[in-house]
């Protein structure tokens, strides 16, 4: 048995894996809100993303305890997730965010600890998993207004938390999480609670900073390495 098998240390990245997450996150953006009701196919591409997430998250995880907690939070969040539609629990529909929150959250910061630990060398595809990791602070919040709304209906204007869906839930959320991220403010679905508020702006804070300051630096970076 080597030290790497031993200490569960992976050391050696896959090429392109952060490419791949960035495309597999683009197309989920892009056909989730385009099968509407399928849900079949909704869990299929979940499931898809969520393996997709491990994945990319593997070369950036130390050791084996934290593979361990990443593979566990997705599975309780899908559990969770499609036991309360596909089965009616209602007592499941606020778990399902929470974990879900965990979940795309553990994953977001296990990735950015990687790529800024590893900025000594940045490459194209360092710079895919920084964007990665934006927008997994977009769909973290999505989960996170889910979870509000759930537990404290009426948080916010412009969407009936009551009587959607939860599937139609989750893509609304995610719309507003988005326009909250980059900060357009189209001002169709706005917090109505001071909890809501805080998340937002706290969103807002975060997006504008992580873009500006630390992706930016990458990019400075990688630009510096290519002259030299």
């Amino acid at each position: 048995m080597t030290d790497n098998e031993t200490t569960g240390v992976v050391n050696e990245q896959p090429r392109h894996v952060y490419l791949y997450l960035l495309l597999t996150q683009v197309a989920y953006a892009v056909v989730y809100p385009v099968i509407g009701d399928a849900v079949r196919l909704t869990v299929l591409l979940e499931i898809f993303l969520l393996v997709a997430l491990v994945g990319g998250v593997l070369p950036s995880i130390a050791d084996r305890r934290r593979l361990v907690v990443t593979t566990v939070l997705a599975l309780l969040f899908l559990l969770t997730r499609w036991s309360s539609i596909l089965l009616d629990i209602n007592e499941l529909i606020p778990l399902s965010p929470m974990f879900a929150v965990a979940f795309f959250g553990y994953v977001a910061v296990a990735l950015m600890r990687h790529i800024f630990l590893a900025s000594d060398h940045v490459d194209a595809d360092l710079i895919y998993g920084a964007i990665s990791v934006y927008l997994l602070i977009g769909v973290t919040f999505g989960f996170a207004y889910v979870c509000l709304a759930a537990l404290a209906p009426g948080s916010f204007a412009g969407i009936e938390t009551e009587l959607t869906e939860p599937q139609e839930l989750v893509r609304d959320f995610n719309y507003f999480s988005f326009v909250t991220l980059t900060t357009l403010g189209y001002g169709d679905i706005t917090p109505q609670s001071h909890q809501a508020g805080v998340l937002a702006y706290l969103e807002a804070i975060i997006g504008q900073v992580y873009l500006t300051v630390l992706v930016a630096r990458l990019v400075g970076m990688h630009i510096a390495q290519k002259r030299f």
